[in-house]
């Protein structure tokens, strides 16, 4: 395939009240391409003219097709351009090279874009999700060397357009050039190589996606690509703990934002979307205020509430921004042989999100999820009972531990306290309160025991540390501490205990740390020194065997490991479909080595069957 395809050269296309392309020069590469802009920027005109449907009325728009027997190019524009004599089926195998594409082409097709209970029916029986899918899958048929689309998808939601976007890569294969518009933030990070940038019929940025991404020159530039924060040398440090020495484009999801009751960042005002929060938060200090963009991850933050900011490390950006799959090559693999997911009961209106999930005595799954629920289910999925916790409107519950005894013990996070439940989800005691002493908490998050009884409670909030119980509750010892050192925490999120030896998922340090139960520091397990490193570990877990398993929120996967560290196999990538996480928070190992997956992003259970 030529490495260029389209260049224009000062085009101009008339409009009404003012050119909808203004001196356009511009060279479109093979590869994929993304043109984005507002509404009215020019996008579809300019998709108009290099597809030939409208005529230019100065400069020069040349298209040089590959050199190949293919069709040269398809177009794929707003309305669909279906064809309303022609079922479904038809569609696809009137355009193929073959005109008459084989059953098993076609039945793959229609699979991939979930057509096939409409293989027979008619366009205007279609919805218009459907419809927006079948052009897809009409392009694809027709294996043309390169497919112009204009906003495809658009009528899909989010997580399923990410599955079809999955089918369209797989389908046109990587001799297919693609070139496609799109208000879509993700889709466009995620798929195109190259980006066009577009403002009043103009061409404002052309080039490389990755860079426009993260090391845009300017914060115009940047907001193409989404919402940002910016920061100046002269005001990072006032707003970030680990802040850079230049200027830094920070998206909302290289945030993390952690409660600190001694922070002098402090928040007034909160609005919350679907998954992004927008903070507004002033420095008690200076009496400065802007606003804060972080992807939202935890319970909505309230007013008053104190609040650090960190980045997280650029390799976790493309983790969660983009759906890289940041498994090496090299990296073992878990042998999953069966994966099942089970959706999360509505509460109320709402699909809540799982956080921790943990096996009783009896094999059942209880989940903790962030609507304050405790859900106890059957290793099939089966809703067998659930209770609310006693308060939750400050905050949510982030990590539970079914007992020896039989006791539910549940880390009320944002009330600083231990509740402990019976089987049938009555408050049996409450243990802790605000505060940094002994048996009191800032904000606890998992619970292990011991098989002497005892167990050991992490918490976070600027009093990182893991503080360890007698059976019956009177404080033993405290170890760790904030930081980044051997035995420092920043954000302990996941606990177990082992043989006498006490592992934690340090969360933002990208670590395991062992202690001794008597709290003396041991080693640290995949730091920088090691062949491999969790990203954002978040849980972590044992089987029967004596091996360790382990959450990685910013990999979306779960790692297998022995107990001295050494990476034994891994699963999961970011995303929504099959085999992937998004944002997983817990997990649990039942007797038969079962993986229960808390898969937050998705709100949904995963369970794995590994071989024998």
């Amino acid at each position: 395939m030529s490495d260029s395809l389209w260049n224009l050269r000062d085009v101009r296309l008339e409009g009404p009240m003012r050119p909808r392309l203004n001196d356009v020069s511009l060279r479109i590469q093979a590869g994929v391409t993304a043109v984005v802009g507002a509404s009215g920027a020019g996008k579809t005109s300019l998709l108009n003219v290099m597809v030939g449907f409208e005529s230019i009325a100065a400069g020069t728009a040349t298209f040089t097709p590959p050199a190949d027997s293919r069709l040269p190019l398809f177009w794929v524009p707003q309305d669909d351009a279906l064809w309303p004599h022609l079922s479904v089926q038809q569609h696809l195998r009137v355009v193929s090279p073959q005109r008459n594409a084989s059953s098993e082409s076609c039945r793959q097709l229609l699979d991939a874009f979930d057509l096939s209970d409409q293989r027979d029916v008619l366009p205007d029986r279609l919805s218009q999700g459907e419809r927006s899918r079948l052009s897809l899958a009409r392009a694809c048929a027709t294996d043309a060397a390169v497919i112009v689309m204009d906003e495809p998808l658009a009528t899909v939601d989010e997580i399923r357009a990410r599955e079809y976007w999955s089918a369209l890569r797989q389908f046109r294969g990587e001799s297919t050039a693609l070139v496609f518009a799109s208000h879509g933030v993700e889709s466009v990070v995620r798929e195109a190589d190259q980006v066009v940038c577009m403002a009043d019929g103009q061409v404002r940025h052309a080039g490389a996606t990755q860079p426009l991404y993260h090391r845009p020159d300017t914060r115009e530039l940047a907001e193409f690509l989404g919402p940002v924060n910016w920061f100046a040398p002269s005001d990072a440090a006032e707003w970030l703990a680990n802040a850079p020495t230049d200027t830094v484009c920070c998206r909302p999801e290289r945030i993390a934002v952690e409660l600190s009751s001694d922070s002098v960042l402090r928040i007034a005002g909160v609005s919350t979307g679907t998954a992004m929060e927008s903070l507004v938060v002033v420095n008690q200090k200076t009496q400065v205020k802007r606003t804060m963009l972080h992807r939202m991850t935890h319970s909505s933050f309230k007013v008053g509430d104190g609040v650090v900011f960190r980045l997280l490390p650029a390799l976790i950006v493309c983790l969660l921004a983009l759906g890289c799959d940041g498994t090496s090559e090299d990296d073992p693999l878990l042998n999953v042989t069966n994966v099942r997911h089970w959706p999360m009961p509505p509460a109320g209106v709402s699909i809540p999100a799982p956080r921790a999930v943990q096996i009783g005595h009896e094999g059942e799954v209880f989940v903790l999820d962030n609507a304050g629920r405790v859900l106890v289910f059957s290793s099939d999925a089966e809703l067998l009972r659930q209770w609310e916790m006693p308060r939750h409107d400050v905050g949510k519950p982030e990590g539970l531990c079914v007992m020896q005894d039989g006791r539910i013990a549940v880390a009320d996070t944002h009330y600083h306290r231990i509740v402990f439940f019976d089987q049938d989800g009555a408050v049996v005691s409450t243990q802790g309160a605000h505060g940094e002493g002994f048996g009191e908490f800032i904000y606890p998050v998992a619970i292990a025991q011991d098989d002497q009884g005892n167990y050991y409670v992490c918490e976070y909030g600027g009093n990182d540390r893991v503080q360890k119980f007698s059976v019956s509750g009177e404080f033993v010892r405290e170890f760790g501490g904030f930081g980044t050192g051997p035995g420092e925490f920043q954000r302990p999120s996941g606990i177990v205990w082992h043989s006498q030896r006490v592992y934690v998922a340090d969360a933002i340090n990208n670590r395991v740390q062992v202690f001794s139960d008597q709290g003396q520091f041991v080693e640290t397990l995949g730091d920088s020194e090691s062949s491999w490193r969790p990203e954002y570990p978040y849980d972590l877990a044992k089987s029967v065997t004596g091996d360790l398993y382990l959450i990685e929120y910013g990999g979306g996967r779960v790692s297998w490991m022995d107990r001295q560290g050494t990476l034994l196999g891994r699963w999961g990538r970011i995303g929504s479909a099959q085999g992937q996480l998004a944002t997983p928070w817990g997990l649990a190992v039942d007797a038969r080595q079962r993986i229960y997956i808390a898969d937050t992003g998705n709100r949904r259970i995963v369970k794995l069957e590994l071989s024998d």
